[in-house]
């Protein structure tokens, strides 16, 4: 059976520590498993193309597929992960990437399991940069180790209306594009640091077979350094086609309006915000949704919006996954109400 949609990208276990100090452990995690949860605020059923360990949390395995998440895409390796992620947020949700220890390593240092206060933050983020150690195996690794290949995709998954690529390294991109592109589906991408690292003319190719580009402002400013906002969008939309959207994380997103030759700002849905992790690929997931079924980039912005605002309610992609279907379309029509 084919799913309403697809999404691409990781599968992995991520430990977390939000602003406030509140510790969540070995939640789901992964840029593919958060645009798949925002997708499923719209649809009922999402396959999921990745890559994980054998020895992935059976229980979260189980909420992800009650949760209309189709792991028939999802190849299981028999690696043995050292280390696991770790996202340590500040009061103005930015966060040090490149952390990593098992979540066990908490409790063995000796800090509390659910809340650090601000002084046990400070020490535990010290201990994790003096963690780092040059061997070890952790998620980023393994995705280097381990890259998604079509082959893994399910056949009947080519005739999906939509599938987003969350970021992944090129030679994954393009045999991803190979597979999906030309088959009457809408694509879109989200360029991550592996694509942004490109210069335009590079990234012309990948461009040239999406329906939808989605960079985050950082994305955006190294894909056109030096610009402002609007004019790297105008520069990218003068070589692109397709649907141009840039998240502004807790400001919203810009959709590049081209008869206009300027930005439509659909703003965030104001929620109090928990974990901010994977925000940006259940946004994608959202917009996905919202430009399959009604092929308006701004209105699939709006999906997208309320799809992160799920996420950074709660911690991890299984937690993301909407409890009753009905409040998102119930959101949609309020919002529409707000901004006719």
């Amino acid at each position: 059976m084919t799913p309403d949609l697809i999404t691409v990208g990781g599968l992995t276990v991520d430990n977390v520590v939000a602003a406030d100090g509140t510790v969540a452990l070995d939640v789901a995690g992964g840029n593919g498993a958060f645009s798949a949860a925002g997708a499923l605020n719209w649809v009922r059923r999402v396959g999921l193309v990745s890559c994980a360990v054998a020895s992935y949390p059976k229980e979260t395995i189980a909420r992800l597929e009650a949760g209309g998440v189709d792991l028939s895409g999802v190849i299981w390796r028999d690696a043995t992960l050292s280390a696991g992620s770790w996202f340590l947020y500040d009061d103005s949700g930015r966060r040090e990437e490149g952390l990593t220890a098992p979540g066990a390593a908490l409790a063995e240092a000796g800090f509390p399991t659910d809340r650090l206060s601000p002084a046990q933050k400070a020490a535990w983020r010290s201990m994790l940069r003096d963690h780092a150690q040059p061997d070890e195996i952790g998620y980023s690794e393994f995705r280097v180790l381990h890259p998604l290949t079509a082959a893994q995709v399910p056949a009947s998954w080519g005739d999906a209306p939509g599938v987003h690529l969350a970021p992944s390294a090129l030679a994954v991109v393009g045999e991803m594009l190979e597979f999906f592109a030309g088959k009457g589906g809408v694509i879109t991408a989200d360029p991550g640091w592996q694509l942004a690292d490109l210069s335009l003319d590079e990234l012309g190719p990948v461009l040239a077979r999406l329906d939808a580009f989605l960079p985050s402002e950082v994305e955006l400013r190294a894909l056109v350094p030096g610009a402002s906002v609007s004019d790297a969008l105008a520069e990218v939309a003068a070589r692109f086609s397709g649907a141009l959207v840039v998240k502004m994380g807790p400001k919203g997103a810009l959709v590049w309006d081209r008869s206009a030759g300027q930005p439509i700002d659909v703003p965030a849905i104001k929620v109090a915000t928990r974990d901010p992790t994977g925000a940006g690929d259940s946004f994608c997931g959202g917009f996905l949704a919202g430009l399959v079924e009604s092929g308006d980039p701004v209105q699939a912005a709006h999906f997208g919006a309320i799809s992160a605002a799920r996420t950074v309610s709660t911690f991890g992609a299984s937690n993301a996954l909407p409890e009753d279907a009905t409040l998102a379309r119930a959101a949609l029509q309020q919002e529409a109400s707000l901004c006719p």
